[in-house]
């Protein structure tokens, strides 16, 4: 395996693990998920309209 796609997959491996973790520390603090989707839908982005 080359050192590139080794630092990749590194790489893929850590931002999936500080999701998980982001999305954990939310449940806990009892945030809830409902408010987290409802505010994507409205926030103005390229996608919108």
């Amino acid at each position: 395996m080359s050192q590139q796609l080794t630092l990749s997959s590194l790489f893929c491996v850590l931002a999936l693990a500080g999701l998980c973790v982001v999305t954990s520390a939310r449940d806990l603090a009892g945030y809830p998920a409902a408010v987290v989707a409802q505010r994507a839908e409205l926030a103005p982005g390229p996608l919108a309209g």
